[in-house]
C-alpha cells in the first residue's frame, strides 16, 4: 500500500477549502456599503421580531402559563382581517386608519402567517398611505412591499377602462442633436417603466417637445468693419429640461413642470426623469388627495425601485383620477 505524498496531501487540503470560499465569496463586495433597501428589510426583520413576541402575552400567574402552554394559539389582531379567502378591494382596511401604523403592521404580520399575501401586501400598504408611521414602521412596511409587491399579479382593470396619461419633456434650444436623440429612447423607455410600477392601473406615453430648427442666417454683403474687443460672456447655465404628467387634450390638465439637467449620459438622463416623475406623483397626490405623500427621495435611492414600492398601488389609482376626464364641448 503506497502513501499519498506530504506535498499533495497539503494541495488537496488547500483545495478542499479554498474552493468552495472561492465559489461562495466571488461575487460579493465587502466594500461597497448596504443599500437603504437592504437596510429596511434588516430594520424590516427586527420590527417583525419584536412585533411577534410583543403580541404573545406575558401570563401573569402560573395558572395563565400553564394555558398559555396548552393553548398554542395566538390572540387575533385589533383590526378584522376579514375572510382572507375572498379577494379584497384595493382600499381595503382603510376604514381602520385610527388603529395606526401598528395595527396595520400587526395585521400584516398576521396575515402573511396565514400566508394570506395579497391581503398582507394590502396591510402593509396601509402603513404608508393612511398613517403617519415613524422610522421604524416606515421602514418594516418597505421591506414587506418589496418582499410581497413581486408575488402579486398585476391588478386587473378593464382595458377599456385604463387612463392613459402623457409624460412630456421639452429640450430647450441648443442641445446637441444626439442628446435630443437618446432623450427620445429614454423617455419612451421611462413611460413604459411608470405604467409597470402602476401595478397595470394607469398606463403612460412619451412625448418630447423639441425646438425647431432656425433658419439658415444670411451672408451680409456689406465689408466687415473693425470691432473692438469684447471681453467674452460669462459661462451659461446648464440647460435645464422640463418634465410633466398631464392628461392629453385640448383642455388637458398637468402636474406642473418641473426641470431636470441636460446630459450627454442616457443613463443619468433615465434616472432624472424617474426621479422627477417620482416628485411630481408625490407632489400631486399632496396637493389632490388626503393620502400620505410618499417620502422624498434620499442621494443614494434608487428612484425605479421607489415607484413601486413607496408609491402603493391605491395612491397611483388616485392619481390618475386626480386627472378629471374633461368632456368636448
Amino acid at each position: 500500500m503506497k502513501r499519498v505524498p506530504i506535498p499533495v496531501v497539503i494541495l488537496l487540503s488547500l483545495g478542499a477549502v479554498a474552493l468552495p470560499w472561492w465559489l461562495g465569496t466571488r461575487h460579493m463586495d465587502f466594500l461597497k456599503p448596504p443599500s437603504d433597501f437592504q437596510l429596511a428589510r434588516v430594520r424590516s426583520d427586527i420590527v417583525t421580531s419584536f412585533a411577534k413576541r410583543n403580541r404573545e402575552p406575558v401570563p401573569a400567574s402560573d395558572a395563565e402559563r400553564e394555558r398559555a402552554f396548552q393553548s398554542p394559539i395566538k390572540p387575533a389582531p385589533a383590526i378584522d382581517p376579514g375572510d382572507i379567502q375572498a379577494p379584497a378591494p384595493l382600499d381595503a382596511y382603510r376604514e381602520h386608519a385610527a388603529k395606526g401604523a401598528a395595527g396595520f403592521i400587526e395585521l400584516a404580520i398576521h396575515l402573511e402567517e396565514q400566508s394570506a399575501n395579497a391581503r398582507a401586501l394590502l396591510a402593509w400598504e396601509r402603513v404608508l398611505d393612511v398613517c403617519q408611521p415613524d422610522a421604524s414602521q416606515r421602514a418594516a412596511a418597505v421591506a414587506g412591499i418589496q418582499r410581497l409587491r413581486p408575488l402579486a399579479a398585476p391588478w386587473y382593470v378593464d382595458p377599456r377602462e385604463v387612463k392613459v396619461l402623457l409624460l412630456e419633456s421639452v429640450i430647450p434650444a441648443g442641445v446637441a442633436t444626439e442628446t435630443a436623440d437618446a432623450m427620445e429612447g429614454v423617455m419612451a423607455e421611462s413611460a413604459t417603466a411608470l405604467g409597470k410600477h402602476s401595478a397595470g392601473l394607469l398606463r403612460f406615453e412619451s412625448r418630447v417637445e423639441r425646438p425647431a430648427a432656425k433658419p439658415a442666417a444670411k451672408a451680409s454683403r456689406k465689408p466687415a468693419k473693425p470691432k473692438t474687443p469684447v471681453p467674452p460672456p460669462p459661462p451659461a447655465p446648464p440647460a435645464m429640461i422640463s418634465l410633466q404628467i398631464l392628461l392629453d387634450g385640448e383642455s388637458s390638465t398637468s402636474t406642473g413642470l418641473i426641470e431636470i439637467p441636460v446630459s450627454d449620459d442616457p443613463e443619468k438622463i433615465r434616472q432624472d426623469v424617474l426621479a422627477g416623475a417620482y416628485r411630481l406623483v408625490s407632489s400631486q397626490l399632496a396637493a389632490t388627495t388626503d393620502f400620505t405623500p410618499p417620502e422624498p427621495l434620499a442621494a443614494r435611492d434608487e428612484p425605479s425601485a421607489a415607484l413601486g414600492i413607496r408609491i402603493t398601488r391605491l395612491c397611483w389609482e388616485a392619481f390618475g383620477k386626480s386627472f378629471p376626464a374633461i368632456d368636448p364641448p
